[in-house]
C-alpha cells in the first residue's frame, strides 16, 4: 500500500470522521481519479495471501490481504514453473496474476474472461505487472460448444452465463445481459498440454467440463489436477446434478477430492473440490 492510501486510510478512520459518509462520498471520486492518473501505469502494490502483485486503481476494490486462503494455498502448490495453467472465469486476475509469477518465462496462462468490462481490467493487470508474454487472455465463455450466449455482465465477481429464468435482467437491475462468444476447451486446446485447471464459472461447470472431455481423456496432455468451484444452487438451470458432474471428472479418469484431501461422494453445498489425474 502506498503512503497516500496510508494516509487517506488514516484519516477515514479518525475519530469525528469515520461516520462522515455524507463528506467520503463526495470527496471518492476526486481521490479516485488522483489514484488512476497517477497510478495507472505502474500500478498499486498489493499483498495477497502473502504474494506480492500489482494491480490497477480500478482493481483495488477487490484486492484483500487474506483471499480464499485454503483455495489459494492449494492451487499454488500444483504450479510449477514451465506449466500451462488454464484458469476459466479469471474475472481482473488475482489468480492469473498469482499464477503467472510462478509459470515463469517458459510457462504460459490462458484466462477465460467473457465479461468486456472486466476482461478489460485484467488485460490493464497483466499489462501493470509486465507479464504480457506469459498471460493469454480469451474473451469468450467457455462451454460445451462453439457458440454465441447470453451472458450477465456488470455484476463483476458473479457475471455469469445467463439462465433461461434470467431473461429479464437488463430491466431488473441485477447486471446488463450481452451476447458472448462460447468456446470449447478442445476447440483451443487440440493439442496443447494443460497442467492446471481452474474453474469459476458460477454454475456452468459440468458443461466446461464436457467442453474438456478430449482433453481430458489424453493421458498425455490433460491436467494433473483441476480445481473447480462448484455452485450447486445453480445447476438445475443447466441439467447438472452432484452425480452428473462427478460422473464426468470420475468417467475421465480423476479422483475427486475436498481441499483437505477427503473423498468427495456428493456434492450438495457451495464450494471447491480438487480432483487428480489417475
Amino acid at each position: 500500500m502506498n503512503t497516500v492510501e496510508k494516509i487517506s486510510i488514516s484519516i477515514r478512520h479518525a475519530p469525528g470522521l469515520h461516520k462522515a459518509d455524507w463528506l467520503w462520498k463526495r470527496i471518492r471520486p476526486v481521490y479516485d481519479r488522483y489514484l488512476q492518473l497517477v497510478y495507472s501505469r505502474r500500478g498499486l502494490v498489493r499483498v495477497v495471501n502473502g504474494e506480492g502483485i500489482i494491480v490497477c486503481p480500478g482493481s483495488r476494490r477487490f484486492i484483500t490481504k487474506s483471499y480464499e486462503p485454503k483455495v489459494w494455498r492449494r492451487a499454488m502448490r500444483e504450479v510449477h514453473a514451465g506449466d500451462t495453467v488454464v484458469e476459466v472465469g479469471a474475472n481482473m486476475g488475482i489468480y492469473t496474476l498469482a499464477f503467472a509469477s510462478r509459470v515463469g518465462e517458459s510457462g504460459r496462462v490462458v484466462a477465460f474472461e467473457p465479461d468486456p468490462v472486466t476482461a478489460s481490467e485484467l488485460d490493464a493487470n497483466i499489462a501493470v505487472n509486465g507479464w504480457g508474454s506469459r498471460i493469454i487472455v480469451r474473451r469468450a465463455a467457455a462451454g460445451d460448444s462453439l457458440a454465441e450466449v447470453s451472458f450477465i455482465a456488470g455484476r463483476e465477481m458473479e457475471s455469469h452465463i445467463a439462465f433461461a429464468s434470467e431473461s429479464q435482467a437488463r430491466s431488473n437491475g441485477t447486471g446488463k445481459t450481452i451476447t458472448v462468444p462460447m468456446v470449447t476447451l478442445d476447440s483451443v486446446f487440440p493439442d496443447s498440454c494443460v497442467n492446471l485447471l481452474k474453474i469459476d464459472v458460477e454454475g456452468f461447470e459440468e458443461p466446461v467440463l464436457r467442453g474438456a472431455i478430449q482433453l481430458l481423456a489424453d493421458r498425455a496432455r490433460r491436467p494433473h489436477a483441476i480445481i473447480v468451484e462448484m455452485h450447486p444452487f445453480a445447476w438445475e438451470a443447466v441439467g447438472t446434478s452432484s452425480d452428473s458432474i462427478l460422473g464426468v471428472l470420475t468417467g475421465a479418469g480423476y479422483r475427486v477430492e475436498s481441499l483437505e484431501g477427503a473423498p468427495v461422494e456428493h456434492i450438495e453445498s457451495y464450494g471447491h473440490v480438487i480432483a487428480h489425474a489417475t
